[in-house]
């Protein structure tokens, strides 16, 4: 049987394993465990039922415990046989854990698509990117012309400090940056200027100077870019962190249709990092 206890007493490893420090996942176990639990309540008191409910088979995980081996399988995107017997559980059951708990976790985070709300304390700039991930052949992917394969496409967007105000809803990788920035139609409670890459050009971001054809940027337009750079760069950071996670760097094999649940809840995890 899984021991936390034991994967407590060795943070470096716990973290790496997690993403998270044995204290943030503890502080998330304890956000978790009434949500869990109100709605496994939910599930089971449905009309006509026979048996009382908390009646019949019981867990053999924890919240905790099945939070464990979520974040496992998202940092390392092995397979549910593995992750069974780590848990010492039926790879079938794994899967039923997942369901359970991935929206939950959402609930939690509650990272937004459009509307950004930013405090007085966050500096009135936002960074915009999108990033494309490899996928199976499936309905929600689509053939990119810069990857030559089938991908899956999200737009982020972070403050100065790299923490994700915004995820979008992804869409196949042959949608253009622009296209997906125009969709999501993102707004902020204040004013706040927005600094993108060359992909964004024709939108109201701030980008750098692009150099026309035939001529060269003069020494200025050159610095303005090598600061600007110094700054979107961060975004750039961000997404390496994200994809540690190699449920978003390796090849996604899960139903499209839960990529965007799964990216939300990875960036969800990374600001509790930093919170």
């Amino acid at each position: 049987m899984l021991n936390l206890d034991k994967l407590y007493q060795k943070p470096m490893i716990f973290q790496r394993l997690t993403g998270l420090t044995p204290i943030k996942f503890q502080q998330l176990a304890d956000q978790l465990e009434p949500l869990f639990k109100q709605t496994d309540y939910q599930r089971k008191n449905y009309p006509n039922r026979q048996r009382k409910v908390g009646g019949g088979t019981q867990y053999k995980l924890s919240v905790a415990q099945a939070l464990f081996i979520l974040l496992l399988y998202y940092r390392t995107y092995t397979s549910h046989i593995f992750i069974g017997m780590i848990a010492g559980i039926h790879d079938s059951n794994v899967c039923r854990y997942f369901k359970r708990i991935q929206p939950l976790l959402a609930q939690i985070f509650r990272i937004p698509e459009r509307k950004i709300k930013l405090t007085e304390d966050e500096i009135l700039e936002l960074i915009i990117d999108a990033t494309e991930q490899e996928s199976q052949k499936r309905k929600g992917s689509g053939y990119s012309g810069k990857k030559k394969r089938n991908t899956v496409k999200t737009q982020i967007m972070i403050t100065h400090d790299g923490k994700i105000k915004s995820v979008s809803k992804s869409m196949p990788g042959n949608i253009h940056d622009k296209k997906l920035y125009d969709n999501t139609k993102a707004y902020t409670n204040i004013k706040v200027s927005r600094k993108a890459d060359l992909g964004y050009v024709g939108t109201s971001c701030q980008i750098p100077i692009k150099k026309k054809k035939n001529k060269q940027l003069t020494k200025d337009q050159k610095s303005f870019n090598k600061q600007f750079n110094k700054t979107r760069i961060g975004v750039e950071h961000v997404f390496a962190h994200l994809k540690k996670f190699n449920i978003l760097n390796n090849k996604f094999r899960n139903p499209i249709k839960n990529y965007n649940l799964i990216f939300k809840n990875i960036a969800g995890i990374r600001n509790l990092q930093l919170a």
